[in-house]
Parts: structure tokens; C-alpha cells; sequence
């Protein structure tokens, strides 16, 4: 399977994949060792980030929905369903207190971390999904 995505965690001590057999995992990149393989999207896994917090990641599928898992216990601790499409991207702030989504929907989604219930803090909608791509790499510099 093609690996669609990959990120270091902030202090390059774990490296997370996640590819089209809908799975996530996670190397010990000391060791060279597969340490966990995670499941919990229905399709294609396309996009992992890192939170600088150094404790949790995102994940993004083509199930819609947008993932949020704590990289110790390797476990899905939050799921995000606003989306109506296939969910491309997904990105983190510098500071990790933002969590950002780009959907073929032609929406961004923005939420508030940490993961707290009703998170969601806007959304916006674009008729072109080229230009919804380049809004997500501006927050995530943000």
C-alpha cells in the first residue's frame, strides 16, 4: 500500500505513516522499530500531522472524518464528522492550540485544542478546491 502521508513527532523521536489500507504507524525512529499500527478510519487514511505538544496527532480520511489520536496510549481519542467529502488535509498550528481541515466539500474546518466538546470554531466554504489546499498551509503556519 502507498503511504499517502508521514510527520516526525516535534521531538523526532517517532515517525507516524498512514496509507490507503486505512491504517496509522507509528516507528521508534532510535530504534528503527514499528512500534504500533493503529485502525479506526473506514477508507484511505490521507494526511497525519503532529500537535507540538508532542503527545497527540491528526489524521484526515476519505471516510470524511478527521481524527484526533494520543501517541502514548495509541488510541483514537476524538473524532471530527463536520465534514461532507473526502478530508485531504489536515494541519496543526505552530503553538498546536489549533487544529485545521480541507475537505473536497470545498470547506475548512477549524477547531480549538485541546479537543474539547463543541470545538468547532468556523468553517468556511470555497468553490475551488486549489485554493481551499494553499488557505490550509497559511493557518498551519499561523
Amino acid at each position: 500500500m502507498p503511504i499517502r502521508s508521514l510527520t516526525f513527532s516535534p521531538d523526532s523521536q517517532l515517525l507516524t505513516t498512514c496509507s490507503d489500507d486505512t491504517s496509522i504507524k507509528i516507528y521508534d525512529v532510535q530504534h528503527a522499530n514499528l512500534i504500533g499500527t493503529l485502525s479506526g478510519h473506514g477508507s484511505y487514511v490521507l494526511c497525519v500531522d503532529f500537535c507540538p505538544d508532542n503527545t497527540h496527532f491528526a489524521t484526515s480520511s476519505s471516510d470524511r472524518k478527521v481524527k484526533v489520536w494520543d501517541a502514548g496510549m495509541r488510541r483514537c481519542v476524538h473524532t471530527f464528522t463536520e465534514h461532507s467529502d473526502q478530508v485531504w488535509g489536515v494541519a496543526y498550528n505552530e503553538n498546536g492550540s489549533k487544529l485545521v481541515s480541507v475537505s473536497d466539500d470545498k470547506s475548512i474546518v477549524i477547531y480549538e485544542c485541546p479537543i474539547e466538546q463543541n470545538c468547532c470554531l468556523g468553517r468556511f466554504n470555497n468553490d475551488r478546491k486549489p485554493i481551499a489546499r494553499h488557505i490550509l498551509k497559511l493557518y498551519a503556519k499561523d
